[in-house]
């Protein structure tokens, strides 16, 4: 069993790269400008194949669900966000970031957030910086960057083609809608519907791919979807509607919205969703500078551990008993963490020894 919070540091960090390779990432690359008299079939050709220049800017990912009747143990409104600039620092190096992600909803509300300088992570709990142990975002930083050198060496170029996602094969009747604007950037519009079979197979693609971007906790993702799980989606989407904004001067991606309504045909329930992903100041230098008074990450681990999150470490602390200096949670102990941070550091860049040293977290 992993723990949680090493997961919640990996997780962040792989779905933060997942975005940044499917913007493209590249370090040349021109792109080709657009306006409203382009073909629909060109702007969406130009935008999602080649590789774009994408060195830096500001994520703004905001996903939104209501459901409402049926036996669904969670109603009403959720939302879920990603924001934050990021830097990179050349191609195949671990780029710098600033991202907060947030969770409300249920009766329930999260916030944390990973930092990196490119030299330190951080972590940011509730409120709180920890600062990662540099064994820790050492093994982290050369597991990513070696994985992208592999895949540099196999002349695998990033786009979101290479992930499989390309709109052409699923958006029905897309119109170009003209001019419109995404924060300070001139854009091109495109709207239209989506065959839900199509897009399922696009997203199956996606998955395998992303499994295989390098990051650590990225090969936790499921493989694919069964032709079940297909199924029972695409009988729950209705209305699904999207709109893509693409940059008029060099057609990179600046905005996608998604609206759907999805039935449970089983229970009676609906809901609606709706995901809205910007990338904003592209290629404009980005201020990430690490937060002041962070905490030693132990402390986060023995919070977690007083929450009874199973995985999580004790470093102990009121309420402690028993032998060895644990938490009396369930969570590690004290000497549970020195032998993990020993672990890692003597599993050093070996990505698969070093994630079997999370075993020695677990209760």
């Amino acid at each position: 069993m992993t723990s949680r919070p090493r997961l919640l540091l990996t997780l962040l960090a792989a779905l933060i790269a997942a975005v940044l390779v499917g913007c493209g990432g590249g370090d040349e690359g021109s792109g080709t400008s657009a306006d409203e008299d382009t073909s629909v079939d060109q702007v969406l050709k130009d935008t999602f194949s080649g590789e774009k220049k994408v060195d830096s800017g500001k994520l703004d990912l905001a996903i939104k669900v209501d459901v409402q009747g049926g036996d669904s143990q969670v109603q009403g409104p959720i939302s879920l966000s990603l924001t934050g600039p990021f830097q990179t620092q050349g191609k195949g190096k671990l780029p710098k970031f600033d991202m907060d992600a947030a969770f409300e909803g249920a009766g329930q509300s999260f916030k944390a957030g990973v930092t990196s300088t490119g030299d330190k992570a951080f972590v940011n709990f509730q409120g709180t910086e920890y600062e990662v142990s540099d064994q820790v975002f050492q093994q982290f930083k050369a597991g990513y960057e070696q994985a992208q050198k592999q895949s540099a060496d196999k002349g695998n170029q990033q786009s979101l083609a290479t992930l499989g996602i390309d709109p052409r094969r699923w958006l029905t009747d897309p119109k170009n809608e003209g001019e419109a604007k995404v924060g300070d950037t001139d854009t091109i519009k495109i709207t239209g519907g989506v065959d839900i079979n199509k897009l399922l197979d696009d997203v199956n693609t996606a998955l395998d791919k992303a499994r295989g971007l390098g990051v650590q906790g990225s090969d936790q993702l499921p493989e694919k979807l069964t032709d079940q799980q297909k199924q029972e989606a695409a009988d729950a989407i209705k209305d699904l509607k999207v709109e893509i904004y693409t940059g008029k001067e060099d057609t990179t991606l600046r905005r996608m919205v998604v609206n759907t309504t999805v039935e449970a045909p089983d229970n009676g329930g609906t809901g609606t969703l709706s995901l809205d992903f910007q990338l904003l100041d592209l290629n404009e230098d980005q201020s990430i500078e690490a937060p002041s008074g962070a905490k030693p990450f132990d402390q986060l681990l023995g919070q977690l551990g007083g929450l009874g999150l199973g995985g999580a470490g004790g470093t102990g602390g009121s309420g402690s008993s028993g032998d060895g200096g644990g938490s009396g949670s369930g969570g590690a102990s004290a000497d549970d963490l020195k032998k993990y941070s020993d672990c890692v550091t003597e599993a050093g860049s070996d990505t698969a020894k070093a994630q079997k040293c999370a075993e020695l977290l677990s209760p």
